[in-house]
Order: C-alpha cells, then sequence, then structure tokens
C-alpha cells in the first residue's frame, strides 16, 4: 500500500523539478491554458473555494484533467515548501502518471498514525 507520505514526498520531488501550480490563481491559469495535466485538491477545501475553481472551469469550457482528493492544505503546503495550498496542478505528463497511480493505490482508510 502507497502511504501518505510517499505521495506526500513525490509531490514535493515534483515542485523542485518545476512542475507543479499551486494556489487557486496559479491553478486556474495552468487548467486555462492547458498545461494542467492533474488536479489535487485537499479535503478540506472550502465550499467556496471548490465551488469558484468548478465553475471557472465549466464557464471557461475548458477541459478539466483528472482530480484526486487528497491530505489536507497544511500537508500539501509542507510538501511544497509554501504555506497551505488547497489546490495543486501537476503541469507534467510523467509526473501527473506516477502521481495517478500512487493516489489510486493509496487507501485512507487504511492509514494508521
Amino acid at each position: 500500500m502507497i502511504s501518505e507520505d510517499k505521495i506526500l514526498r513525490f509531490i514535493g520531488l515534483a515542485m523542485r523539478a518545476g512542475k507543479v501550480a499551486s494556489g487557486y490563481d496559479m491553478t486556474v491559469s495552468t487548467i486555462a491554458n492547458g498545461q494542467a495535466k492533474l488536479l489535487i485538491i485537499s479535503k478540506d477545501i472550502s465550499k467556496n473555494t471548490l465551488g469558484k475553481l468548478l465553475h471557472r472551469i465549466e464557464t471557461d469550457g475548458t477541459d478539466a484533467p483528472d482530480a484526486y482528493s487528497f491530505s489536507e492544505a497544511r500537508k500539501l503546503g509542507d510538501a511544497i515548501g509554501k504555506p497551505d495550498r488547497a489546490i495543486l496542478a501537476i503541469t507534467d505528463e510523467g509526473f501527473a502518471g506516477k502521481l495517478s497511480t500512487m493516489l489510486e493505490e493509496y487507501d485512507d482508510t487504511k492509514e494508521t498514525d
């Protein structure tokens, strides 16, 4: 089984490689210009922010990349060396593919702290 920490470390690696857009404005811009290959949305994202994101994607008429609900904003921010981040966009096919596989294998119901 893939652990939350392993996925967070991989997200950090993607960030160091320059393949992560974070925060609302940067993520929306990345989706709009077609660079976003995968979205990671924190499980504790506010309903307002999520609603704005979904509305923006619908009204822009852009194809939204696959999205996963994962972890918490604090942990996502820590993984990329930033303050809390509720939304991340992965901009590289290779990183997106690997993360997709990891997130599919991740089962947070079995996570122990």
